[in-house]
């Protein structure tokens, strides 16, 4: 049988504080938890400056639909798409953090989930639900803690029919070209949103064998490295 349940040897951030650790590093550790919780409250709720407040100038964000992109132009085209009719939101799960002994540097993995409303071509209207993990990588600076990138995770999706009388006519074939742990949403924002959905976004240990799990280990690895004071680039 394949092991798909083993991270890539390596992966463990050691030296990095996680669970219970000196008190002053549970408040530090919950400062990261609310700042991570703010990129869907703040999103969701077209609260701009607010969600400016998770990030660092100069960082950047990396999503299915926008690329690799400065956070400032995420910004830009989030909200033009919404005024084009791009309805996404956001439920959060849980999260976490490692966190350096000198509070200095910090991962902190989110788990949620992305909705996002779609009408097909055929006029239904569905909601296409991804499982996934947010990954911010977090740089404390003359005392306040900001984002310098932010990666995903994509795990699993699925597809739900808005009203269940009315079910949408999927090209299967086409469905299937699409990365598995995230399929369902790159088909209907490549068909609805005039986008070119990225084909290796980092996907769940399970994908092993694929872009997508590659680029899950490739990831593990990276929040490593900026734990031990790396200068990486996402």
């Amino acid at each position: 049988m394949p092991d798909l349940h083993s991270l890539p040897e390596g992966w463990w951030p050691e030296h990095a504080i996680r669970n219970n650790g000196p008190d002053a590093l549970v408040l530090e550790r919950m400062k990261l938890r609310e700042l991570a919780e703010g990129w869907p409250c703040y999103r969701d709720a077209c609260e701009w400056e607010n969600f400016a407040s998770i990030f660092h100038p100069g960082a950047h964000i990396y999503t299915t639909w926008s690329g690799k992109v400065l956070f400032t132009e995420f910004f830009a085209v989030s909200k033009a798409g919404m005024d084009r009719g791009a309805f996404i939101m956001h439920r959060c799960h849980g999260t976490t953090t490692d966190i350096t002994l000198d509070a200095q540097r910090a991962v902190t993995k989110m788990k949620a989930t992305i909705t996002q409303r779609f009408a097909l071509e055929d006029g239904v209207e569905v909601d296409v639900e991804c499982d996934c993990r947010f990954c911010f990588f977090f740089e404390k600076v003359d005392g306040r803690w900001g984002a310098r990138f932010v990666r995903h995770w994509y795990e699993k999706d699925k597809l739900l029919p808005v009203n269940p009388a009315r079910v949408p006519k999927i090209d299967e074939g086409g469905l299937a070209a699409y990365p598995e742990g995230y399929k369902f949403l790159a088909y209907c924002q490549e068909r609805t949103m005039g986008v070119e959905v990225l084909m290796d976004m980092p996907g769940h240990n399970r994908h092993k064998g694929t872009s997508a799990g590659e680029k899950h280990d490739l990831l593990y690895m990276q929040a490593k490295a900026w734990l031990e004071g790396e200068d990486i680039e996402i």
